[in-house]
């Protein structure tokens, strides 16, 4: 599913890994009818996502994944008491008392609705999707959060703490708020999905995947640097980008996608407000950034004033 967004998005921020879809299989007939075949090896819940993130395409109960805090906080079974009130929190050294143990395990928004399973692989490879899950480094989260802020404004649901990075970060917390959130990872998620000390991840509900890809590709000529212009004109003069497909807010708003012809930079596919535009969908302007825009409607306010504008 969204494979011409998925595409844009891999092509844009550059991505290292996969864009991971996340689909919860309420029931065992949910679970048996999946497609997906079992996960290959158990593991924790962090360990499961990274292999996604590598391209696996697969599905998980609750005995194949091995912690039981995230099964807890996914829907696979419920927490036990003493971990819903936040004392192992405080008894582990997490916490400094009971109070802020408890105040950490409230923040993490487990699932209370029971969750037979979970499927997980590429966006792209899903018939249906819940979640979507990415992980890279800080400058792509700084790029996802400017696509964001360009359609939603500040978000307002951000919260990350070091603990249940993929469990509680990346999955319940966005099932919770159905709003964007980021993670600075945990030591589980590092040692288990082996990321890099530098990798972070951010998780957002399918209903914002497709206004996100549109925010991230409105905001290239505002904030990229020439030398990433450069680099994704080079691409995509080397890269077609996929057919239209159910799903696609692309498909369904860009007629000429029904052709599915090769769109590459060289031969633009389609005309927008700024003229040609190329398969991303954007005319790049490698001589323009947000700096002369905001000098420009400086100098616009500063001639307005000049002229006596009540309004200024």
């Amino acid at each position: 599913m969204k494979n011409t967004n998925v595409w844009k998005m891999t092509t844009a921020l550059d991505l290292q890994h996969r864009i991971v879809g996340l689909h919860f299989l309420d029931f065992q007939e949910d679970y048996d009818n999946c497609k997906a075949e079992p996960a290959a090896l158990k593991g924790p819940y962090c360990y499961q996502v990274r292999q996604a993130l590598d391209g696996k395409h697969f599905k998980v109960d609750k005995n194949l994944v091995t912690c039981d805090y995230a099964r807890a906080a996914i829907g696979l079974e419920k927490p036990d008491i003493s971990m819903r009130e936040g004392r192992s929190f405080d008894y582990c050294g997490l916490a400094e008392s009971r109070a802020i143990g408890k105040s950490i395990a409230d923040a993490m928004m487990y699932i209370d609705q029971d969750i037979f399973g979970v499927e997980l692989g590429p966006l792209e490879e899903m018939e249906h999707a819940d979640l979507v899950i990415m992980v890279d480094y800080a400058h792509t989260m700084m790029r996802i959060m400017q696509g964001y802020t360009y359609k939603y404004g500040a978000p307002k649901n951000l919260s990350f703490y070091g603990n249940q990075a993929m469990c509680s970060d990346m999955t319940s917390k966005v099932f919770h708020t159905n709003d964007i959130n980021l993670s600075l990872m945990c030591n589980g998620t590092r040692r288990y999905g082996k990321f890099d000390k530098g990798e972070l991840a951010v998780s957002l509900p399918i209903n914002m995947f497709d206004p996100l890809s549109d925010g991230i590709i409105e905001t290239i000529n505002a904030v990229q640097s020439v030398p990433e212009k450069k680099r994704l004109i080079k691409t995509l003069e080397h890269s077609n980008r996929p057919g239209c497909e159910e799903n696609s807010a692309v498909g369904k708003t860009d007629p000429e996608s029904l052709a599915q012809r090769p769109r590459t930079n060289d031969a633009p596919d389609f005309a927008g407000r700024s003229g040609k535009r190329n398969s991303l969908g954007l005319e790049i302007d490698t001589r323009y950034n947000y700096g002369k825009g905001l000098l420009a409607y400086d100098n616009h306010v500063l001639d307005l004033r000049k002229k006596g504008d009540n309004g200024l």
